[in-house]
């Protein structure tokens, strides 16, 4: 009997991670847009990730800090999915595009660098994910507001949780 119980675990576990990569729960890109530092040149970055729902949608994050700016969010990443009927990410509703807000030239004015999830697959979304391209948000453009906004949703959310600022050691 051990053996069947074992059996039933991996088989749950399994149906577990299949429905975590689906629906809003599918990890942001690794692949950002051009001119973006790398995952090998943030390596050394701080990055401060999470998730959270509101009443209508849930909200995939990940902020990343250059250790030589170490009070600033030089990239947010971010993904909005409707949630669904029953409460649940996706729940049949298309899922969001991802955003990038850069901050390209930090300490000079101007407007912060904006990128959409461009041409989108028709085939089903996996956790391997990449997108086909990065289409630039011009700031003239309600698109670009209503990101800037979510931005500062997610900043807020951050420092109210404690997890924005300076690390003290």
């Amino acid at each position: 009997m051990p053996s069947l119980l074992r059996v039933v675990c991996v088989v749950a576990c399994g149906a577990a991670l299949a429905c975590a990569s689906t629906h809003g729960l599918r990890p942001l890109s690794d692949s950002l847009p051009a001119g973006i530092p790398n995952a090998a040149d943030r390596a050394g970055w701080e990055r401060i990730a999470g998730d959270y729902d509101t009443a209508s949608e849930h909200v995939r994050y990940a902020l990343f800090v250059d250790p030589a700016l170490p009070l600033l969010f030089r990239i947010t990443q971010y993904r909005v999915t409707p949630r669904g009927p029953a409460g649940r990410p996706g729940g049949g509703a298309a899922e969001g595009s991802e955003m990038v807000v850069w901050n390209a030239t930090p300490g000079l004015r101007g407007p912060l660098r904006c990128f959409t999830e461009g041409s989108r697959s028709k085939e089903p979304r996996t956790a391997q994910h990449t997108p086909l391209s990065w289409r630039d948000v011009s700031p003239t453009t309600a698109e670009f507001v209503d990101s800037m906004h979510r931005a500062m949703e997610i900043y807020a959310r951050v420092n109210s949780e404690g997890r924005a600022g300076p690390r003290v050691e």
